[in-house]
């Protein structure tokens, strides 16, 4: 199966109703907020991951996605509107011990993909966190800690560059990018498909804390939890 007979599986069995008479590489542009598209429970997303390599694993994937949304999703239509992105709510059973133990669990798998890449550079950037602490807002703008930005760099230059299983996927770029805008998220939700990754589920923390209604970033030697 090609890249355009997945897309045009996609659009028929969806219902889509997209006009797929364009260049290859614009494919993926058509199917920016695919997965929107079967909030708030996931009924039918199935039909997306059938023809795919390890499709019953990256179906396994997203799933939790739908659950912690769903509530907020339905509330959401009630008022007539529909969520653009997938932003999951606080979940008050995470106090703060167990989302800087999550915190803390994301920065040694960092160093576990640091050294998989053989990043030295990265690697001792890593060994100066320390500690974890959870606010409850974080000003992105003004933050000059350059962790974040190499840790994104190292991590999506390895989604670029790593081998695919399953070439097909490639399709559903822009799809899994418009969940929430982050491409670590991504990188999650796409991991069976790389065929050379550490053996550690390395974003599995950062994906419990998205999850759980959380974003994290760096600062000053330590790892900052805060609210989305």
């Amino acid at each position: 199966m090609t890249n355009f007979e997945y897309a045009s599986r996609i659009n028929e069995v969806v219902g889509l109703d997209l006009s797929l008479d364009c260049e290859e590489i614009d494919l993926q542009d058509k199917f920016y907020g695919l997965f929107q598209c079967f909030m708030p429970e996931d009924a039918g997303v199935e039909a997306v991951f059938a023809p795919l390599q390890s499709g019953a694993e990256l179906q396994t994937r997203i799933m939790p996605i739908y659950a912690v949304t769903a509530q907020q999703t339905r509330e959401a239509f009630g008022r007539g509107v529909a969520p653009g992105y997938f932003c999951p709510p606080q979940n008050p059973k995470f106090d703060d011990e167990a989302l800087k133990s999550l915190a803390l669990a994301h920065v040694q798998n960092l160093k576990i993909f640091a050294e998989f890449l053989g990043d030295d550079e990265l690697l001792e950037m890593l060994e100066q966190i320390k500690s974890a602490r959870v606010q409850e807002s974080f000003d992105l703008a003004h933050n000059k800690d350059g962790l974040a930005n190499a840790v994104y760099e190292a991590i999506t230059e390895w989604m670029i560059d790593s081998p695919k299983l399953d070439t097909k996927l490639w399709v559903l770029g822009e799809a899994y990018y418009s969940i929430d805008c982050d491409y670590l998220l991504s990188a999650y939700l796409q991991y069976p498909n790389y065929a050379q990754r550490p053996q550690e589920d390395f974003l599995k923390p950062y994906f419990e804390l998205y999850l759980a209604g959380r974003q994290i970033t760096f600062d000053r030697g330590e790892v900052v939890v805060f609210t989305r």
